[in-house]
């Protein structure tokens, strides 16, 4: 009797848990995937006015500097970048290797 009534419990709950799921297939076959769409095709979908997405356009990097040319380009001397990197490698080999050699309890 007791299995009878625990059996009765679950179909009720179950069955009043099915307008829950209804919803839920609803809210997903209003789902719009946008990942191959457009910017102007998402706003569409969507019900945004496409030009609200662009903004103001700033010129660029390259614009701004042939008016206004403030940047220098520097030529670096790479040969001399790296005698002074291969230098610093070799100092901290080294001091590696003397570091690692030198124990006190011995």
């Amino acid at each position: 009797m007791k299995n009878l009534l625990f059996c009765l419990l679950v179909l009720i709950g179950v069955s009043a848990l099915a307008p829950e799921v209804h919803a839920a297939d609803m809210y997903d076959s209003l789902y719009i995937n946008t990942l191959n769409m457009s910017d102007e095709e998402a706003a569409e979908a969507y019900g945004i006015d496409p030009d609200s997405l662009k903004g103001p356009t700033k010129p660029t990097l390259q614009q701004m500097n042939d008016e206004n040319p403030q940047y220098v380009k520097r030529d670096y001397d790479h040969r001399q970048q790296v005698i002074v990197g291969g230098v610093v490698m070799l100092c901290v080999i080294v001091a590696m290797v003397l570091m690692n050699n030198y124990n006190p309890s011995r």
